[in-house]
């Protein structure tokens, strides 16, 4: 019996066959890690974001922001910092597109 096509096999289909819906896929998911990471960091340090944020020298909003996966304005001199107020840190490379998001 076959199966049937849900939306998700649609989607997959077109993110996998369309490089411009690829391109923009691989961009979200990026600021979606990022943001993960972010509060990934914080938490295992057991700060706030308020108590992060003073350690960086901006505001808890400011954090918020950063952790949300809509966050376009990331600088890497704002990562090192937040790298550094948790003892950590950043590490920025260029990847092969062959290392391409296997997700999908």
């Amino acid at each position: 019996m076959a199966r049937r096509k849900t939306l998700m096999h649609d989607i997959h289909d077109e993110v996998r066959n369309n490089r411009a819906v690829r391109a923009l896929y691989e961009r979200e998911l990026m600021r979606l890690r990022l943001a993960n990471e972010i509060a990934k960091l914080r938490e295992e340090r057991k700060l706030t974001q308020a108590q992060l944020a003073k350690r960086i020298g901006t505001h808890q909003s400011a954090i918020a922001r950063m952790e949300q996966s809509n966050y376009r304005g990331n600088t890497v001199a704002t990562l090192a910092k937040i790298a550094a107020a948790a003892g950590k840190h950043l590490d920025v490379r260029f990847v092969s597109k062959t290392r391409r998001i296997q997700h999908v």
